[in-house]
């Protein structure tokens, strides 16, 4: 809430600062809950439905009011389908009922546009490079390309978790020396999601030499 009221109200540094600590306490709170709910305790709340909506909200509608509000996109109809295929595409991936693989990668991109869209607003680039950016994620996202979770990922575990910390920790220092980040520091915030790629590739040219690779993008959606 406090994310949205900040993009409202124009301040996009501001806006990014409760994003990064909404991203801080998503990391925490399935722990926390577990610690303190007893296995046996019943209840007519589902946290798994929970965590998703509150993951959503976090995750994909507030930085689609971002991306809208400060003008990573042209204001226009092309700009609307941009922002419309982000949250089609995040829609379907929430309500995808093979989220994540056994050993802990989620299948397809995660919807993560929480750290994606600040840091495009750090990069400063164009608006057509955004939507770019944008719409190539969102066709990952129907994809079974895999994504490693930063703590459940068993492989790449160290690399995930230095990943994560290199990308948020860049990502507060960008919006600190905003509006006028160097390129220096434009280039250390990219750090972070370059060495996600890297897993993720590893990840497909391991799937590959086991199974075709035209199975990472097979379409396996199941049911509930």
């Amino acid at each position: 809430m406090a994310a949205l009221v900040a993009v409202l109200d124009g301040s996009a540094r501001l806006a990014i600062v409760w994003l990064l600590v909404a991203q801080l306490i998503d990391g925490i709170d399935g722990p926390l809950a577990r610690r303190l709910l007893p296995d046996e305790a019943t209840t007519r709340f589902d946290g798994y439905v929970l965590d998703l909506v509150i993951d959503f909200v976090t995750c994909v509608l507030v930085p689609a009011a971002f991306l809208w509000q400060f003008e990573l996109v042209p204001h226009d109809r092309y700009g609307m389908m941009v922002v419309a295929v982000m949250l089609l595409t995040s829609s379907l991936w929430f309500s995808r009922t093979d989220q994540m693989s056994d050993d802990g990668w989620f299948r397809g991109f995660p919807s993560a546009w929480n750290m994606v869209i600040p840091t495009l607003w750090i990069l400063g680039g164009s608006q057509l490079s955004s939507s770019v950016v944008i719409i190539l994620l969102s066709i990952l996202t129907l994809t079974n390309v895999e994504f490693a979770h930063p703590v459940r990922a068993r492989s790449w575990r160290a690399w995930n978790l230095m990943s994560m910390t290199v990308w948020i920790w860049s990502v507060v220092a960008g919006v600190v020396m905003s509006p006028d980040v160097p390129i220096a520091a434009q280039m250390i915030v990219l750090i972070g999601p370059v060495m996600i790629a890297v897993t993720v590739v590893s990840r497909v040219l391991g799937s590959a030499s086991d199974e075709p690779m035209g199975d990472a993008f097979d379409d396996t959606y199941v049911p509930r």
